[in-house]
């Protein structure tokens, strides 16, 4: 009996950790008109201003063609405001990119939910920016959203 049991508990994890082999990122990430972007040329002000907007430590950084330059944290923000002898007025006014981790870690669209997550866990991040197949930011995949989209996934079927 106690074999049985063990092996039922088994299956459904096996079946469980397929599922989770299934899921593609695209699905669970938030699109790039719903998540924080600024153009390189835009102040730091108005990276600030996203990150409040969208209620996100991370604002995405792209060139015209949706090419993703960098990313800017509130960490990134934080250090700035500590490293520089600026008036607060002075830097708000700076190119937001003068600020940003550039080539910073991403995510294809194409892979799967469980490879992100394993890669956030491994890096201790909460955001991956998205790229599609010619490395254009399609969005950003966010810890807390893409596990309330599975949730939500798995509650309607």
């Amino acid at each position: 009996m106690k074999f049985q049991e063990n092996l039922k508990i088994n299956m459904v994890r096996i079946i469980y950790i397929m599922s989770l082999k299934n899921l593609i990122v695209k699905n669970f990430m938030i699109k790039i008109e719903n998540s924080p972007t600024v153009n390189s040329r835009q102040m730091l002000k108005e990276v600030i201003d996203q990150m409040d907007k969208y209620k996100l430590g991370i604002v995405s950084i792209v060139d015209d063609d949706k090419k993703l330059i960098g990313v800017i944290t509130d960490g990134d923000l934080r250090r700035a405001l500590i490293k520089n002898q600026k008036p607060l007025s002075a830097i708000l006014v700076d190119d937001a990119v003068k600020y940003s981790a550039q080539n910073p870690l991403t995510i294809n669209a194409d892979k799967t939910l469980i490879e992100s997550i394993i890669l956030m866990n491994e890096k201790q991040i909460w955001d991956l920016p998205v790229l599609d197949n010619d490395n254009k930011l399609t969005g950003l995949l966010h810890l807390h959203t893409a596990i309330k989209n599975y949730i939500e996934a798995i509650s309607n079927e």
